[in-house]
């Protein structure tokens, strides 16, 4: 009789790769990178405003 297999899941990181500097780098990379996609967005917005490209919704 065949077992049915499961669907493999995304694996994980152990708790021995998410204390590495490695893993560590990684992450600070990420927040830096959502932080700077942030803050572009915003100077972008407020350079459409001021130029009157675009008008927010108030």
């Amino acid at each position: 009789m065949e077992l049915m297999k499961s669907k493999p899941r995304k694996k994980l990181p152990n708790k021995k790769i998410i204390k590495t500097p490695k893993f560590e780098a990684k992450e600070q990379f990420t927040n830096s990178a959502l932080e700077n996609l942030r803050s572009e967005k915003e100077r972008l917005i407020n350079n459409l405003i001021d130029s009157g490209e675009f008008k927010p919704n108030i």
